[in-house]
């Protein structure tokens, strides 16, 4: 189980005498993350989404510091622990597609993300992923200016199952890619929590993480402000900014509703 209790994150300002002052960005924030399991994090921009990752990973910028605690089965682990176990237990794929190496090509980037983790890399192994995720073999030998920002996601993808992580922190995978492609991926992250990964998915679309996620749990103004499952959510239980969001969905109003295809 990975948990976060009472976290905070809080910002420095500076005023112009050069006074120090904390501003809270996140408040109190309980979370746990259970292996097998896929927890949506949705919530309006600037909300603190992805910081809450990059605080599990002991990434936050050196402006930015968090108190309460995270736990692994129990386990407080301090900055240091966090750090890591990123790569194997704890796996990033960031928003950004500028953390791939522009310098290196795809099969030297995924195959150093197999060897981390104690697997071959070898070109068998990392073709077979590619095409698991819909891309053709070729793209081994592609540099990331050679690649579209949706294919850019998938290979971030790519990287994250061969971690083999326990948990895998995903910012906005299905970010500029198609209805068909977002599907496709996700339903690879089902497959992965179906092995056992936890995943915490940080996401705007309230819509897939209904069809997708276990859990959704909302983030406004700083602090939690539902923790509850799909189906609760379909009966329309939540917050009232929440239910709001949901409403203003065409894809599950009940003058728009149709089979689901994915």
């Amino acid at each position: 189980m990975l948990s976060f209790d009472k976290v905070t994150i809080e910002a420095a300002r500076y005023n112009w005498l050069g006074r120090r002052r904390w501003q809270p960005l996140l408040r109190d924030i309980d979370l746990q993350l259970a292996p097998g399991e896929i927890v949506a994090l949705v919530g309006g921009s600037g909300e603190g989404k992805s910081l809450l990752l990059q605080s599990a990973l002991s990434l936050l910028p050196g402006n930015l510091r968090m108190g309460g605690t995270i736990s692994l089965d129990g386990a407080p682990l301090c900055d240091e622990s966090r750090a890591r176990l990123r790569g194997h237990t704890l796996c990033h794929v960031p928003q950004g597609v500028s953390a791939l190496n522009p310098l290196l090509t795809v099969e030297r980037q995924l195959g150093r993300a197999a060897r981390l983790c104690g697997q071959s890399g070898s070109r068998e192994q990392l073709s077979r992923q590619l095409l698991r995720y819909q891309l053709p073999v070729q793209t081994l030998t592609h540099y990331p200016r050679q690649l579209s920002g949706g294919m850019a996601k998938r290979i971030l993808a790519c990287a994250a199952a061969l971690s083999g992580a326990r948990y895998i922190l995903a910012d906005e995978i299905t970010a500029w890619l198609d209805e068909p492609l977002a599907c496709q991926l996700l339903t690879q992250l089902r497959e992965l929590a179906r092995e056992g990964s936890g995943i915490l998915w940080v996401t705007h679309d309230l819509a897939l993480a209904a069809r997708f996620a276990d859990r959704i749990v909302a983030l406004h103004q700083g602090r939690v402000s539902d923790s509850l499952s799909c189906q609760q959510l379909r009966a329309g239980q939540g917050s009232e900014t929440l239910r709001a969001h949901w409403q203003a969905l065409p894809e599950f109003h009940s003058l728009f509703a149709k089979p689901e295809v994915c």
